[in-house]
């Protein structure tokens, strides 16, 4: 469990997502998320904690299998103990908790 807030992304990771969590690591906050590239997953998730020396979590899987989602925000919610900023795309909305 952690006093750092922590921001969650869920979908396919392009430019406006990408966006979100290096604005959110720029603040210090845990980044937790989810693609189905797993290259390119692996790339961000160091290149924000190079930049920004801030805790990443990547899950490679699909946001459209309710598996996947499940067992990522599990391991979310176990590892970090909250989920401050959620931000899930379903489909093509993209959907803020």
């Amino acid at each position: 469990m952690t006093d750092t807030k922590v921001c969650v992304v869920a979908g396919m990771t392009g430019a406006k997502e990408y966006s979100k969590m290096e604005k959110y690591a720029s603040q210090g906050c845990i980044v937790a998320f989810m693609d189905t590239n797993k290259e390119l997953g692996l790339s961000i998730k160091e290149e924000l904690e190079n930049i920004y020396q801030v805790t990443v979590f990547f899950f490679h899987g699909d946001v459209e299998s309710e598996e996947d989602r499940d067992i990522f925000f599990t391991a979310v919610k176990e590892m970090y103990g909250r989920m401050d900023y959620v931000y899930c795309q379903q489909g093509k909305g993209f959907v803020q908790e």
